[in-house]
């Protein structure tokens, strides 16, 4: 099955037993989650004064200033970030609250956000959230319950968001791999073909260098009829000797002298036979 047929939490392999298990492990239960719910109306009229300040302190940070890069970007970043923090006082962490929180995390991932930079980030809304409880709540236990519970859902949303930058990175180490096997394969086809290219040209020089080995030495040759003794004591004609030692092949002919010694010998041939009659 592809990637891109699964939902992040089938991806993630997470499901309804691991959300309950990662509540456990940061102790978030319905009864903090209830104490949040009841913050959600004041932190609705305190919304655009929590956005505001956080973005404040961000974009006093150069290397975050320069990740938002624009005016249109950092608006639409408040657009984003107030339903972040109204999503934290909804009192529900289900599959669509972990869904979206890990897709906070791919984007950040995907945009460049290194985690130091995400976890000052998370530290920085904590502090503007808690000082706002401490203002709109009644001094005592309900604050520090209160700010207890944001606290450990903030903890609840960081495990998805390293999550996700874990899976982005596995996700990029496997691609690296697959296109080094690709390289590696292609690599092999390559040395190979040129393998069997040298293979042939030696075995083309080897059969060159046989030949000319052939008639490299003492050649026996008989001073007069000038056949040549082959390795098997055998006299073979010269043009016979080297046609089969060698690629040459012969054209007969006469030479100029040859010629001339032939034509003299033919005339007094004829010349005998005339005064024989």
């Amino acid at each position: 099955m592809k990637v891109t047929d699964q939902t992040l939490l089938e991806q993630m392999k997470i499901g309804d037993d691991e959300i309950k298990r990662r509540r456990e492990l940061v102790r978030l239960d319905e009864e903090e989650a209830a104490l949040l719910s009841s913050c959600k109306p004041f932190i609705e009229e305190e919304i655009d004064n929590i956005v505001e300040e956080f973005y404040r302190v961000q974009m006093a940070d150069e290397e975050v200033a320069k990740l938002i890069g624009d005016p249109d970007t950092l608006q639409r970043l408040h657009g984003t970030q107030r339903q972040y923090v109204l999503d934290l006082f909804n009192g529900v962490t289900g599959v669509d609250y972990v869904t979206n929180r890990l897709r906070i995390g791919l984007v950040h991932k995907r945009i460049g956000v290194e985690p130091k930079l995400y976890l000052a980030a998370v530290n920085v809304l904590k502090e503007i959230l808690f000082k706002t409880l401490e203002r709109r709540l009644p001094e005592g236990e309900a604050v520090a319950k209160t700010c207890r519970a944001l606290d450990r859902l903030l903890y609840f949303d960081v495990t998805l968001v390293f999550d996700t930058y874990t899976l982005s990175l596995l996700s990029e180490v496997q691609t690296a791999r697959d296109r080094l096997e690709v390289y590696a394969s292609s690599l092999e086809l390559q040395v190979s073909e040129r393998t069997r290219q040298l293979e042939q040209k030696v075995h083309e020089l080897e059969s060159a260098l046989a030949l000319v080995k052939k008639l490299e030495g003492v050649i026996p040759i008989c001073g007069i009829c000038k056949k040549i003794r082959d390795d098997k004591e055998s006299w073979q004609q010269l043009e016979q000797y080297i046609s089969e030692h060698s690629q040459a092949l012969f054209s007969h002919g006469l030479c100029p002298d040859c010629y001339e010694r032939e034509m003299l010998e033919l005339k007094a041939l004829r010349e005998t036979k005339l005064n024989n009659k």
